[in-house]
């Protein structure tokens, strides 16, 4: 099979907050080289959010013609397992580079388990992360906070070959807040396309150049 050098998808996310639903849908364009996830919202309004390799996200309000730009580590979180997934970084999802090292391993009912704490003498909320892969691939990942209260929960499903490349067409995230509430976000991946089939206009989108910047919050 020749090598995927670029893939696109659509997806749908619905995200349950207070036990109401908001549906976002839109498409995702990710380019080997420079690794270049686009990510075009289409509802409920349209931007264009394009993150590099280096951390540097910027993002374009097609209606207002603004661009806000922003360096981080871990840019965004689905938008950024899902970048670790298309450049096959998928064994850790970037935790070394947010400062993570491996506490320890273990192998339970078929399963990988792999438990991650902050380097000594960093400053974070999340004091563990568990990281679980089932052959090979990552299928739920938990973030851990102080007096081992569980923060947050990652699963992937629904893996596909799009290409050469192993991708989850589905992400669950789940992040709890305090009173037992929680925001649930659900994002199916669906209409993947690879190489010359997919759209160039948004694979190498050009912000216009006469875009206002504005600064973020």
């Amino acid at each position: 099979m020749n090598k995927t050098d670029a893939i696109s998808l659509t997806f749908v996310s619905k995200i349950l907050e207070n036990k109401k639903y908001i549906t976002v849908e839109g498409e995702v364009y990710f380019k080997k080289q420079g690794g270049v996830l686009t990510t075009r919202l289409i509802k409920p309004f349209e931007n264009v959010t394009i993150i590099n390799a280096d951390g540097e996200m910027k993002i374009y309000d097609v209606l207002e013609n603004t661009l806000m730009q922003s360096s981080s580590a871990l840019t965004s979180s689905e938008s950024s397992y899902f970048w670790y997934f298309l450049n096959g970084n998928y064994n850790d999802l970037g935790f070394p580079k947010l400062g993570y090292v491996i506490k320890d391993t273990k192998v339970e009912d078929g399963v990988f388990i792999t438990n991650w704490v902050p380097k000594a003498g960093a400053n974070t909320p999340i004091q563990k992360i568990e990281m679980v892969h089932e052959k090979s691939l990552p299928i739920y990942v938990e973030f851990i906070g102080p007096k081992n209260k569980t923060l947050g929960k990652i699963f992937f499903s629904a893996y596909k070959k799009v290409g050469t490349i192993n991708l989850p067409l589905k992400i669950t995230e789940i992040a709890y807040k305090e009173k037992n509430d929680s925001t649930v976000t659900t994002k199916t991946y669906s209409n993947p396309k690879v190489n010359t089939e997919v759209n160039l206009n948004y694979l190498d989108f050009k912000i216009p150049a006469n875009a206002k910047v504005v600064s973020g919050k």
